[in-house]
């Protein structure tokens, strides 16, 4: 199997994994984050939490904060979660799929080798018609895939 098949078959499978759950209800972090969410849900106080993880009443605030600012670790955010009986579930979830992400950027990529071609075909004369490029960025995208060269910059 080659790369770019391989590569394929992980974005796809991939996708079927994001499409089958139901990730709605937690992409939206709650507004005092989700330790302090969890905390107060349990009936936790700050006190309370500062005790199980060995560190201060102020710590757990700066915590809750680092949380909200997006400055807390993830391994920090780990330990937090143990110490409320909780575990850490880390994803990246696309905006839309992996596959329409490798599409768009591999089109973006084959626009940009065809308008080269069309501008000096052009010059000669030459260019295509309209409904032929379309056919053509479709084909130049599949071999950008194909190459792997979605991501290069050249």
């Amino acid at each position: 199997m080659r790369k770019s098949e391989r590569a394929e078959q992980a974005r796809r499978e991939l996708d079927r994994k994001f499409e089958a759950a139901s990730l709605g209800p937690l992409l939206a972090r709650p507004r005092g984050g989700w330790i302090r969410a969890i905390r107060t849900g349990l009936g936790m106080s700050q006190e309370a939490l500062a005790s199980r993880l060995d560190v201060t009443k102020a710590n757990v605030a700066k915590l809750e904060g680092s949380e909200l600012s997006e400055t807390i670790s993830i391994g920090k955010l780990a330990e937090v979660a143990r110490a409320m009986d909780c575990r850490l579930v880390y994803a990246l979830v696309p905006n839309v799929s992996l596959e329409h992400t490798v599409q768009q950027q591999a089109e973006r990529v084959a626009t940009t080798t065809l308008g080269y071609v069309a501008t000096t075909m052009g010059l000669e004369a030459q260019a295509v018609e309209p409904d032929r490029r379309t056919e053509q960025l479709a084909s130049q995208a599949r071999k950008v895939i194909d190459d792997n060269r979605q991501w290069t910059t050249r």
